[in-house]
């Protein structure tokens, strides 16, 4: 039979009934997904609004990584407008502004049901945000709805194209993982403090697009407290003075805010601790409390578990000190010293 596309007219058509080649040109059943859509959390006590650092760092890795459009996505009111200027500073082109009185409060249904919304609109190939409490809440609520997988807890990032590339600690921290997706939208979380915080490229602009929420999904908050003051996150210190099961006095927890407060840093623990009482869980470091990213990482009293362990995977270098030499600790420590927590956070005091 001939073919009346050919100027010949007598080319073959293969199975599907089209010339050869077209399908190979005209993909059908390629996804059009295109861009990076971030969640940019913000933090509004009252008193303070501005954006979370980890959505900061989000968009700075972005830039570094992808020449695509990257949208941006707020939730509140009009006192949201004061930090157009700063998102747009950190590369978003197209600001979502999810307009709502009621938005000031995190309502994780009401924000998953405008993303699936904004994401059916938008088409992104990629949806990020921070593995913050909050995030860690919306993340898998997001992907569900969406259909779509998620990797969490990100360390890394890196885009081929539309294509992303996932890079996470799995197996306790045990081994580092690479994990790609094989449909539209790719999703992430990232471990808030991984990248390092991007230069704002002030005076840049954007265009803003204002939605409403018209759904049903508002839950009424009677009472709301933050736990963890903005003041004393861990995630964020530099040198983390970290107590474990291993501390027998409780006169050591103050020796350490001593100390802690003589280096610039902070007091941790392990989770033995918040059991017995002593620290709040915002103060517990590993798998069931905060990952941590500092440049020091002294461990007084502490075995090292593998759910401990996977906490302080990024720290630059770890001073573990315990009476056991075969804790599990010395194997990840590049200082270890052997003898009672203690005795040595006194004599460690007394030095400073």
């Amino acid at each position: 039979m001939g073919c009346e596309s050919c100027s010949g007219g007598s080319c073959d058509r293969d199975k599907t009934g089209l010339p050869p080649g077209m399908l190979s040109e005209y993909n059908l059943n390629q996804s059009p997904a295109e861009g990076s859509l971030v969640w940019i959390e913000v933090i509004n006590d009252g008193n303070t609004i501005m954006m979370n650092d980890s959505s900061k760092e989000i968009l700075g890795k972005l830039q570094e990584i992808s020449d695509g459009r990257i949208f941006g996505v707020i939730f509140g009111d009009t006192e949201l407008k004061v930090l157009y200027g700063e998102i747009f500073s950190y590369g978003v082109d197209t600001l979502y502004h999810i307009k709502d009185k009621k938005m000031i409060q995190f309502q994780p249904e009401v924000y998953c049901e405008m993303l699936v919304d904004l994401c059916n609109r938008v088409m992104p190939a990629v949806v990020l945000m921070g593995a913050t409490p909050r995030g860690r809440e919306l993340a898998p609520r997001l992907a569900a709805s969406l259909g779509t997988g998620l990797t969490a807890d990100c360390t890394e990032l890196k885009m081929d194209g539309r294509f992303l590339q996932m890079t996470r600690p799995a197996f306790g921290g045990n081994i580092i993982a690479t994990i790609s997706c094989d449909h539209f939208p790719q999703m992430a979380t990232v471990r808030p403090g991984t990248f390092p915080m991007p230069e704002p490229m002030i005076g840049r602009e954007g265009t803003v697009i204002y939605r409403q929420y018209y759904g049903s999904n508002y839950k009424n908050i009677i009472s709301s407290e933050r736990i963890i003051s903005v003041d004393y996150d861990i995630t964020r210190a530099k040198i983390l003075i970290s107590l474990g099961n291993g501390i027998k006095e409780k006169e050591s927890v103050a020796v350490a805010e001593s100390i802690a407060k003589k280096l610039g840093g902070m007091v941790s623990c392990s989770r033995a601790l918040v059991e017995r009482g002593w620290f709040p869980q915002s103060r517990q470091v590993g798998q069931s409390g905060n990952n941590v990213f500092p440049d020091i990482y002294m461990a007084f009293g502490i075995s090292g578990s593998i759910q401990h362990k996977a906490g302080i995977g990024p720290a630059k270098r770890v001073i573990a000190v315990n009476i056991d030499p075969e804790a599990p600790i010395h194997e990840i420590a590049d200082i270890s010293v052997i003898g009672n927590a203690d005795s040595i956070l006194k004599e460690m005091n007394k030095l400073l």
